[in-house]
Parts: C-alpha cells; structure tokens; sequence
C-alpha cells in the first residue's frame, strides 16, 4: 500500500524520536548535592495547636526516612502578633503553636526559620515564607450515595461562593470523625472552572471505591472540610500529584522537586487556610447495604 505524504511525514517522525531515544545516559541518583530544608505547615482560623514540621532532604535511592531538624528557632507573624513555636518533647523537628492560636482571613503570614545549618558547612542559615489566608465560603449541604456503575460512594458537596475574585479550595474528608484524606496524595482541589455562576453545586469531591475496600456504611458519618488557599497553594499540591502520578516514557517530562513558597532554595510549603466544614450521616442512598 503506497502512504500518502502525510502519513509518510508522520511515520519518519516517529522513527526520528525513536532513534533519538537509544543514546545511553548514565545518571548518577545517589549524588543528590547539599542537603535541602524541607518544611510542611498548614495553619487554619480555628483555634487549636498546629504544628509546622522541618526535615531534611536526602538522595533518590537514600532509603531511609526523612531526617528531622531539631534546634530551630521557629515564628509565624500576622501584622497583629508574633509567635515563637516550641519543638515537640516527643517528636523531633516538630514545632507547635500555642494551643489556642488561629489564623485571621485577610492577614498576611510570614513564616522565619533561623539557626539552623542544614548543608553542615558551619554557618547559620535562615528561610522565610510569606501567604495571605483566603476566604472559604459556606457549605449549604453535604450528601453521600451509591453508584453502582462506579461500584463506590460519591461524596458531594453545594457552597455558594462569598468572594468576588478567583476562588481555589482544598477538600479534605473524614470519615467517623478520622481524616481519611491524610496526606497530599488524596487531596482534591479546585477553582472557578467548576463553579456555575459563584457557586459550587453538588460536585463530588470525594470517592469510595469497593475494588480499594473502602467502605461506608449506613449510619456512617462523613465530614465535609472546605478550606480557602491561595492560587499558590493549588499549584503547589496539583504539582506534587502531577509528580506522583503514572508517568508516559515517551511524553513525560523528567521528575523534579516542586517549587513551594521557602525561600533560600527550601522545599515545601507554608500554608495558611480558612476552614469550613458540613457532616452528614450516610443513609443508604443509592444502594443494598455491602455485606
């Protein structure tokens, strides 16, 4: 069958990028370079002790836990006041607030790190990080039902938005009072693109899954937590799911560290929330009861 042009300029195409891909590069992933500071902490408006945790980083193939950084001088600052965090007795490199602190939508957050020497070259070294916490807005209702097409519970949720520039929210979801979404890899964000004039209605933001054995059974309870973040922030953690999703060897890019908001070549990020939240029992809706 004779090609046309076309399809004979698409398959000399495809052999040029597979020819270019059989040159051997050796890489070492051991070398990893100085050590970097690595800093997580989310602080919200509710009044409680939240914590902002220091670590170092460490090569690729290290195979060994995140090393904490014990000894730092810690202070987060709104404009209004100024607090020193205290390592945790028990936890190392685990600094905490006060433990009736809460954050105040509107107020800009600088985050100092100081005394610390995370390249072990002898001299001190500081970070900072700067955010504003953004506004949620209130949730009107939450509802959980069965689909089996899906062979999972959907959880959803309506809010009407309050805030008249570009919205970005992070949802988290507890289920009988335990965060289910414990870690960066199950959180869902979003922003103005799925919202219908301001307002978020009925969108699901959470799925149960029966092939995973994740369950929710009649009389279950699950928690709604809406929180307002900055744009950074979104980018930040949908970054860090780009990072650790399934990779496409031909079309993906290299792995890299995602760019946080510390200063001074430091991983991480600062973050700093409003927070609402909605729980509903789930009744049964949509579904026979799993056996």
């Amino acid at each position: 069958m004779k090609l046309k042009p076309r399809y004979r300029l698409f398959y000399f195409v495809i052999l040029v990028t597979l020819a270019s891909c059989t040159k051997r590069v050796e890489m070492d992933l051991q070398a990893a370079g100085a050590s970097k500071l690595v800093v997580w902490g989310e602080i919200t408006n509710e009044a409680e002790q939240h914590e902002i945790r220091l670590g170092k980083s460490a090569p690729y193939f290290a195979n060994k836990p995140v090393e904490p950084v014990p000894g730092a001088v810690v202070t987060v600052a709104d404009g209004d006041q100024k607090v020193t965090l205290k390592e945790d007795s028990i936890r190392t490199g685990v600094y905490l607030t006060p433990p009736d602190y809460s954050g105040k939508v509107g107020h800009q957050y600088h985050l100092a790190i100081s005394h610390v020497d995370i390249n072990e070259d002898g001299k001190m070294e500081s970070y900072h990080a700067e955010t504003v916490m953004k506004p949620s807005a209130p949730i009107k209702w939450t509802k959980v039902v069965y689909n089996p097409l899906w062979r999972g519970w959907e959880v959803m949720v309506s809010s009407e938005s309050i805030v008249k520039d570009r919205h970005y929210y992070l949802f988290k979801v507890y289920k009988n009072g335990v965060l289910y979404t414990d870690s960066l890899s199950k959180y869902w964000t979003t922003d103005e693109r799925f919202l219908n004039a301001n307002e978020i209605n009925g969108t699901t933001v959470q799925f149960f899954t029966k092939d995973k054995g994740e369950f929710v059974y009649k009389g279950d309870t699950i928690t709604i937590e809406m929180d307002g973040i900055t744009r950074e922030y979104n980018d930040f953690i949908n970054g860090i799911l780009d990072e650790i999703s399934e990779k496409v060897p031909m079309f993906s890019g290299p792995s890299a560290n995602v760019k946080g908001n510390i200063s001074n070549g430091a991983l991480g990020f600062f973050a700093v929330m409003d927070v609402e939240r909605s729980s509903v029992v789930y009744n049964g809706e949509g579904e026979k009861q799993p056996k």
